[in-house]
């Protein structure tokens, strides 16, 4: 496969590294809790997440994000708490993300829930020059220090939701986090400006054997274009799960998910990017897990496809 040195790498990613690089993920509609802490709780049961991103594989320095994250309602199930954990490595730019969310269910009838929710992380960054590959030897503005910052962060939501639908309007990060080298001269705005999200889907009953489940994300954030994923997925036999999307302006993608019972489902997902990275790399590839824990007195009665 065709590499592309690290130089050139953070050069395609200028808007990223000087305004704000948003992680991108296909399977968006399973990974909720990532950008809307009002999702907290909204399983009914305890429930964990794991995702793993390979973005633009085959490029050197390219995207790599594990997102894990757990959360249960209690109390009733009008309080719920979660646990975000999210590493994504960018070139030389390495971010962790520790973060806990807590959401207040107001239920508006028998089927449908409101949840409002907070967010708090920390988030570490760390800019590695050891990593760099100079155009020139030798050259001196290349720093040789790498680079370690630690910052806080807030985020909330807000999220509606029953057996049939889902909206959902969130922004995850309300400060601004930046990593720079002593000079001042490069830098790293992972939080330049607030990220506004907009998530929708629902469940439309074809018939005994066939649901259709479309879903959409848009992102809005000031200093980078207007992002908009679209999903429409068929799920058969209440098993396996079939869908495509689009990203605008950016790729087509294809997924696969397996239920293995109520408790477990699997999926995969592939980006083919319409970008001119398509030179350098085929796509992109996600790998899913969820896992829904039966505790006591908790019981899952139905698949939870949201």
């Amino acid at each position: 496969m065709k590499k592309i040195t690290l130089t050139l790498l953070l050069a395609v990613f200028a808007t990223a590294i000087f305004a704000q690089y948003d992680m991108h993920h296909t399977q968006f509609m399973h990974n909720k809790l990532s950008i809307n802490p009002g999702y907290t709780g909204d399983r009914e049961v305890f429930s964990m997440t794991a995702l793993y991103r390979n973005q633009w594989f085959g490029i050197d320095g390219a995207p790599k994000t594990f997102t894990m994250h757990a959360h249960s309602p209690f109390i009733n199930k009008r309080n719920a708490i979660g646990l975000t954990i999210i590493n994504d490595a960018i070139g030389n730019v390495n971010t962790s993300y520790v973060g806990a969310s807590y959401a207040y269910r107001l239920p508006l009838s028998d089927e449908t829930t409101l949840s409002i929710g907070l967010q708090g992380r920390v988030e570490h960054s760390r800019i590695d020059w050891s990593k760099a590959e100079a155009l020139d030897q030798g050259d001196n503005t290349i720093p040789t220090n790498n680079r370690n910052n630690t910052n806080p962060n807030f985020g909330m939501g807000a999220y509606l939701s029953n057996d049939k639908f889902y909206v959902g309007l969130s922004i995850p990060t309300l400060l601004k986090t930046t990593v720079y080298d002593e000079n001042n001269l490069v830098g790293v705005s992972i939080n330049s400006q607030r990220s506004y999200y907009l998530m929708g889907g629902g469940i439309i009953r074809i018939n005994q054997n066939v649901k259709f489940a479309p879903s959409a994300l848009l992102t809005y954030n000031p200093s980078a274009p207007f992002e908009v994923d679209l999903n429409a997925s068929f799920i058969l036999m209440n098993t396996f799960w079939v869908g495509a999307s689009y990203r605008l302006g950016d790729s087509v993608d294809g997924l696969v998910n397996f239920q293995v019972n109520p408790q477990i489902r699997i999926g995969v997902a592939f980006d083919y990017t319409l970008t001119k990275l398509q030179e350098f790399s085929p796509g992109s590839v996600e790998i899913l897990l969820d896992y829904n824990f039966k505790m006591k007195g908790q019981k899952i009665n139905n698949i939870r496809f949201f």
